[in-house]
């Protein structure tokens, strides 16, 4: 793997494809993993100590510091150089372009945003730089940085995501929402947050998340198949959650515990249709549980709820409305 395609992929500019093939290249040898790491450092130390590096790269002597703390400071930035160059030297050279350059260039990309939205009716499976994996279900926004901070990895989402994160104990992975932030003590977890609705939950398969109430400003701690929802502006939280939830990763809609209004509007968004319900009352869902296949269409899952749901459905696929009688 060239040192160029290693920086592609740390700025967040690969496509799928790449992600996949830099994913395959580091699960090959673990030598892979030692000069990606090798490279990330560079990355990361450009953005940390960048116009110290320009300094002592142009041979430029520190003001002389009046604590024994800020004059050992240039000793240890002096090994940090050292180790830089040693890495720098063969990737600027590669990259054809001077080390101030080189700086610069990753500066900025630090700053940079990246915003992706869902079409409704589509489903998105993304790779972050850190190697954090996320699929984004339809209609959701997720924000995030090119590269992320040297203290925090911070991401904001609107809608519904599942995250499957990179471990590092030393940077902590932060979901931020409209009612709370997620802080990742683990692996794997699903956040659904709509401010428009106000719904929020956060199910955990794998690991620990950290929520804060906001209505006490209290700490909550989740294990494995909890799951904390937001219920009049607090957060509650239920042993054994019902794990059907981030079924959508597997292309299915659980219609377990959903209301027959909630569950037109996660069709909606499944099969990218407007949905008017002409009644005063509201059906009641024959099913307790139960999954419906996305693939199969809308036409077929709402046939499929008519075996146990008293309700009429017109399809006009020209304005793409379905009306409910």
């Amino acid at each position: 793997m060239k040192s160029t395609d290693v920086l592609k992929y740390l700025e967040g500019n690969c496509s799928e494809q790449e992600k996949r093939r830099m994913a395959d290249w580091l699960d090959a040898s673990p030598e892979h993993v030692r000069e990606f790491n090798e490279i990330r450092f560079v990355f990361e130390t450009t953005k940390m100590y960048g116009p110290e590096l320009e300094r002592l790269a142009a041979g430029e002597t520190p003001q002389r510091a009046t604590t024994a703390a800020a004059s050992s400071r240039p000793t240890v930035m002096r090994m940090v150089f050292r180790r830089v160059l040693r890495v720098a030297a063969v990737v600027a050279l590669l990259l054809g372009v001077g080390y101030s350059t080189y700086v610069y260039t990753f500066d900025s990309v630090a700053e940079q945003m990246v915003a992706l939205n869902v079409p409704a009716g589509q489903r998105i499976e993304v790779t972050l730089s850190d190697g954090t994996r996320v699929w984004l279900n339809s209609g959701s926004r997720l924000e995030y940085p090119s590269v992320f901070g040297r203290h925090r990895r911070e991401v904001k989402l609107t809608g519904e995501a599942m995250f499957e994160v990179t471990h590092d104990a030393g940077h902590p992975f932060v979901v931020e929402t409209f009612a709370s932030d997620v802080e990742v003590l683990g692996t794997k977890f699903n956040v659904e947050a709509d401010a428009e609705t106000g719904s929020f939950s956060t199910t955990l398969l794998e690991g620990r998340v950290r929520l804060t109430d906001p209505a006490t400003h209290r700490a909550i701690v989740l294990e494995p198949n909890d799951e904390a929802r937001l219920t009049e502006g607090r957060i509650s939280v239920e042993r054994n959650a019902d794990l059907d939830a981030v079924c959508w990763t597997e292309g299915l809609i659980s219609i377990r515990g959903l209301s027959f209004e909630e569950l037109m509007r996660k069709f909606e968004k499944a099969y990218n249709v407007r949905i008017d319900i002409r009644r005063r009352e509201m059906p009641v869902i024959g099913f307790k549980s139960g999954k419906i296949r996305i693939s199969d269409g809308v036409d077929h899952a709402l046939r499929v709820l008519q075996h146990n749901s008293d309700f009429r459905f017109e399809h006009d696929v020209r304005s793409n409305v379905i009306t409910i009688y």
